[in-house]
C-alpha cells in the first residue's frame, strides 16, 4: 500500500520528477485520482480531465467485470 501512495503524486508535484519516476506515477491509477481532485480544487490537471475519467472508468469497469465473474463462480 505504500509504494501506491507515495507513487501517486499526492506528495510532490510531477511536471518536476525525473523520467523514469514520472513513467512509474503514470502507471499508478491513484495519481489519476489525486490529479483529479488537485485539478477539481485548484483547477490544475497534470493528465487532463478527459485522461482521468478514462483511466478511473476503464478501471472501474475493468474491476465490476473481474468481481461480477467471481462472484457467478462463487453462486450456486
Amino acid at each position: 500500500m505504500l509504494p501506491l501512495f507515495f507513487f501517486s503524486s499526492a506528495l510532490f508535484p510531477v511536471p518536476d520528477l525525473p523520467g523514469a519516476v514520472r513513467l512509474v506515477v503514470q502507471l499508478n491509477p491513484l495519481s489519476y485520482g489525486v490529479d483529479g481532485l488537485r485539478g477539481a480544487l485548484t483547477s490544475g490537471f497534470v493528465f487532463g480531465v478527459a485522461t482521468d475519467f478514462a483511466v478511473l472508468g476503464g478501471l472501474a469497469a475493468i474491476l465490476l467485470a473481474i468481481g461480477a465473474y467471481l462472484f457467478s463462480k462463487i453462486e450456486v
